[in-house]
């Protein structure tokens, strides 16, 4: 039985017609039929019940059916795999900037010291496009703020947290502390991650303000640390951020009291198998992590 043969026979069952599934497969009718008729003759077994204008089938057709799909899939992956084998096995990743740019570098060098055949595409992502890649296999693993409500569709591994602190431009009054009160922070002119982009981020600043009474205002959202970070150079507000994060003409400081660390994770869908490439690109990023834990004197 050839795949071929097998493709055939599959688009007849599935358009219920021999004229349809030949269009389908851009073939004569009496090609397609030949085909099949040497099909069943192969398998000495009837396929189908052929009526005047469509076919229907048989028991033996019905196992093919299921069966056959099955095989096709197979026989698909295989074709991927030795494809992915000598092209370089991709890895799309996404990612935060904000939180997992700093570890990156360090990581996906010494992952390519181990597979240096693969080829690492990176996406500067917000939330809601890490979700959608995810989900529609367009990324393979994604390093953010895990996302609520995914545990059955996602598995997340904790990579570090993240201390978060204000960035303020460099001749704002409270440059000068070492330390920001949050009760300082009432009335302040906000800019923030966009809503619809980044949700996670919004729920921890908005439990932030509601827990220590205070009134939010919010002066700007935006698109990612690039964009956030030249409003905060230009005097148009204050922002949360990681505590670390590198903003021209501006400067970051611990807030007190500490708000709860923010948790950085890798994710990976479980709706597809997690390949040996994934699973090592991960473990460098939190060894990478660590390393930078350890020298810092921090913990997890």
């Amino acid at each position: 039985m050839e795949l071929r043969q097998l493709q055939l026979f599959l688009a007849a069952a599935e358009e219920g017609s021999i004229t349809a599934a030949a269009k389908r497969m851009h073939l004569t009718q009496p090609a397609l039929s030949r085909q099949i008729k040497s099909l069943e003759e192969e398998l000495g077994v009837e396929l189908f019940t052929r009526g005047a204008h469509s076919v229907n089938l048989t028991p033996a057709g019905e196992t093919l059916l299921d069966e056959g799909r099955k095989l096709l899939e197979r026989a698909e992956r295989v074709v991927k795999q030795v494809r992915a084998t000598a092209d370089g096995e991709p890895l799309r990743i996404g990612y935060a900037p904000s939180l997992a740019g700093p570890l990156l570098g360090l990581a996906l060098e010494r992952f390519s010291q181990i597979h240096p055949r693969v080829r690492v595409q990176l996406s500067d992502c917000s939330s809601a496009e890490m979700r959608d890649g995810l989900t529609q296999g367009k990324l393979d693993v994604v390093v953010t703020v895990p996302w609520d409500g995914d545990s059955q569709s996602v598995r997340w591994t904790t990579i570090r947290r993240h201390r978060m602190g204000l960035a303020i431009p460099e001749n704002h009054p409270l440059a000068a502390k070492k330390k920001i009160p949050i009760a300082s922070l009432d009335g302040q002119k906000l800019l923030l991650y966009s809503r619809n982009d980044y949700p996670e981020y919004w729920q921890a600043v908005t439990r932030l303000f509601r827990e220590n009474g205070l009134q939010a205002k919010v002066a700007g959202e935006f698109d990612g640390i690039s964009s956030l970070g030249a409003a905060v150079a230009a005097g148009l507000g204050v922002a949360f951020v990681a505590v670390g994060a590198r903003l021209d003409r501006a400067v970051t400081r611990p807030l007190s009291p500490e708000p709860d660390p923010v948790c950085v994770a890798a994710g990976v869908s479980l709706t597809r198998p997690v390949t040996p490439v994934q699973e090592v690109f991960i473990a460098e990023l939190k060894g990478v992590a660590a390393e930078e834990e350890r020298s810092s004197g921090a913990s997890l």
